[in-house]
């Protein structure tokens, strides 16, 4: 194309482009519109979409005529134009050029593209809200339906406290349905009071409201139900925000905790009451005896202590066992609290001994209720297996009315008045006096060194023994195949032929600091009568240490003087001690129990869980058997807090390698259970009655 003619093509912008889109010339039209077409601008470079200008030239140079492109040209003031494009004709194997022509879009055409666009980009937009609003319903859906099934209760309120919704669970709590509640202050819906006050609990959304933050509610909130159910509840409230940060509404989540408190309330009282009769126990007793001496200014009026001694319950404990006394026992506490008031204290103190305290009380009435309580017992019919029993009260009591006694002065106090009670005849009220106490003291001790004393020389001590059998063999009167497995116990005969049991004696040598001797004469006497009938049938005969023994710097050495002077293998002899005692003597057991087991000798941990600190002892003191405080073991088919201590004990034993042993079992349901939670051996009255060692040794061959 010559010169002339190129530039007679105007005002229609023309552009030659080269086969790979350069600009190669333009016509003036062209010029004056593009600017810089002279700089080697390339038609990429004005496109709108340049992504479609590769399949446009592609197009223009197979064509011979004007064919529209698929880009469009946009002007520097904005203006559109339209391009259509042809091969220039040449000969063949020349170069391809192609010429484009620019037509301007008229201003209507260019407000149609406009509105088309704003018209697309509008369709996507309500597009796009439509997805949003759909994710936004299926949210929505998503939280009814986990407010609906969560556990939880949960009510929400505006910022006036005016409930905006509540869930099934928050409905079935109060009473209250969402349509009903909805727009009601919150404490109308939400009726909350402390359950040991009954005043009104604090409003948690107002708390919310006022301090912009997450709060909770006090203890002991109860909830009160439309139809006045109470249930005792958790709850916390926390404060809904919008996006801007602007408090909108409060959300409160709470839920019934009344089974927990109950079993929490249940097993704060199983820590202050007795197991057997539901009284007060020792600790608990003690606690409001310290309370009374410590109290501010001391003491203000008059009191009175008791303690009582039941007389003659070994008879019925002897004569038809443990579950006769147990009766008893249990029959004395509505009997014995008749004759309280009701601000007077009676507690089980243990064993066949009750407390009873008597604040704010006038010596004569004191002395009435004492009276009236011993009358009541001794007339008291109790009948077991159609044998009646008769059993008297033997009472200690002191009266006091200032600060000057410390507890351990007062406890002693009505100890000894109780004791002296019994050995004046039984069946009595001694009043403490202060000339008392000297009396008393030099009674006992002449009574028990001088009783225990003449044991040693006239051979008044004799060994019993109790067979300890496998859970799963306890039925069977045989031995299992490891050997007999037996504890030993010790009793004294006294001048009448009658056994006395050691915790008549026992706690009377430990005041006295006799149990060392005690022990030595156990281990020697033992030995001997291992050593005569021979251990082949024997397994493991166990033998109870004293915490004096343990504390003793030349035990260690008697005892390995016994296995020097008898043929009795360590490996049969299994050596208890108490978790108490242990505990007492930590560093001296564990040396004890270290030197012991190097000769090949086994341990065994007594009256395991009677202590706070059980488990965290557990772990210095290298045992090889644990027996489970009796306590646990005797109520534990009916009460399932003392099943599951056992079973906690009987988990932590075995993770630590241990064997477990159940003691105090009495009947073939308790077997069941200890064999059913994995407790590893039994001992008690359900399982074998002590019997003379010599005749059990016998009985073996």
């Amino acid at each position: 194309m010559n010169n002339k003619s190129w530039e007679s093509l105007v005002p229609e912008p023309l552009l030659l482009l080269s086969g790979q889109g350069e600009v190669v010339d333009a016509n003036l039209a062209a010029r004056k519109i593009f600017h810089g077409l002279g700089n080697g601008m390339e038609l990429h470079d004005l496109v709108i979409d340049p992504a479609k200008l590769e399949s446009s030239i592609r197009n223009w140079a197979r064509s011979g005529d004007f064919i529209r492109g698929q880009v469009v040209i946009k002007g520097p003031e904005g203006e559109r134009y339209t391009t259509y494009g042809a091969r220039l004709p040449g000969e063949r194997g020349s170069v391809t050029q192609i010429i484009v022509r620019c037509r301007a879009e008229s201003a209507a055409n260019q407000r149609f593209v406009e509105l088309t666009q704003r018209v697309s980009a509008l369709k996507r937009e309500v597009s796009r809200r439509q997805q949003m609003e759909s994710q936004l319903f299926a949210e929505k859906e998503l939280a009814q339906v986990t407010l609906k099934s969560i556990g939880d209760a949960v009510i929400t309120t505006d910022t006036e406290g005016r409930v905006n919704y509540l869930n099934p669970i928050a409905e079935s709590l109060t009473g209250w349905s969402e349509t009903e509640a909805r727009g009601l202050p919150l404490l109308q819906v939400f009726d909350i009071v402390n359950e040991h006050t009954r005043l009104p609990a604090e409003n948690p959304v107002s708390r919310v409201i006022a301090s912009g933050n997450t709060v909770g509610l006090a203890n002991h909130t109860v909830l009160l139900h439309r139809d006045g159910t109470e249930f005792a509840i958790e709850d916390s409230a926390a404060p809904i925000h919008d996006r801007a940060g602007r408090l909108v509404g409060v959300v409160m989540v709470f839920h019934d905790v009344s089974h927990a408190r109950q079993l929490a309330a249940k097993v704060s009282h199983q820590a202050s009451h007795d197991g057997l009769t539901g009284l007060l126990n020792r600790q608990a007793f003690e606690q409001r005896l310290r309370n009374l001496l410590e109290a501010p200014g001391g003491t203000d009026g008059s009191h009175c202590l008791m303690f009582m001694d039941l007389d003659q319950f070994k008879v019925v404990n002897d004569t038809c066992g443990h579950l006769a006394g147990d009766a008893l026992l249990r029959t004395l506490g509505p009997v014995l609290q008749k004759h309280l008031r009701h601000s007077d204290l009676l507690a089980r103190l243990g064993g066949d001994e009750f407390g009873v305290l008597l604040q704010d009380c006038p010596e004569s009435v004191a002395r009435r209720i004492a009276k009236a309580l011993k009358e009541e017992v001794e007339d008291l019919g109790f009948t077991w297996g159609g044998k009646p029993f008769r059993v008297g009260l033997s009472i200690g009591q002191v009266n006091f009315s200032d600060d000057r006694w410390s507890l351990a002065d007062l406890l002693t106090a009505a100890d000894n008045a109780c004791y002296l009670a019994k050995e004046n005849g039984r069946n009595r009220i001694h009043l403490y006096r202060s000339d008392d106490q000297a009396l008393a003291n030099k009674f006992r001790q002449t009574q028990w060194v001088g009783r225990i004393r003449e044991a040693f020389e006239e051979g008044q001590f004799l060994l019993h023994c109790q067979p300890i059998m496998p859970t799963s063999y306890a039925s069977q009167a045989l031995t299992d195949k490891e050997g007999a497995h037996f504890e030993l116990l010790l009793r004294l005969l006294d001048k009448g032929g009658k056994l006395i049991p050691p915790m008549a004696f026992i706690p009377a040598a430990e005041r006295f600091n006799l149990m060392v001797n005690i022990d030595q004469w156990v281990l020697g006497t033992a030995f001997a009568q291992l050593a005569k009938a021979g251990t082949e049938r024997v397994g493991t005969c166990t033998i109870n240490l004293s915490g004096a023994s343990l504390g003793d710097d030349g035990f260690l050495k008697f005892i390995t003087n016994c296995f020097e002077r008898f043929p009795v293998s360590p490996e049969v002899i299994c050596f208890e001690i108490t978790e108490t005692e242990a505990i007492a003597n930590l560093a001296n057991a564990r040396h004890i129990i270290q030197s012991l087991k190097t000769l090949g000798c086994r341990f065994s941990l007594d009256d395991f869980g009677s202590g706070m600190s059980s488990f965290g002892y557990l772990k210095n003191l290298p045992v090889d058997y644990l027996k489970i405080d009796g306590a646990f073991i005797k109520n534990l088919t009916n009460d399932p807090i003392d099943r599951a201590m056992v079973d906690a004990i009987n988990n932590i034993g075995h993770v630590m390698g241990l064997k477990t042993i159940g003691e105090f079992v009495e009947n073939s349901s308790t077997v069941r259970e200890l064999l059913e939670i994995g407790v590893d051996y039994v001992q008690g009255y359900g399982i074998a009655k002590p019997e003379p060692l010599d005749t059990f040794l016998v009985n073996l061959r």
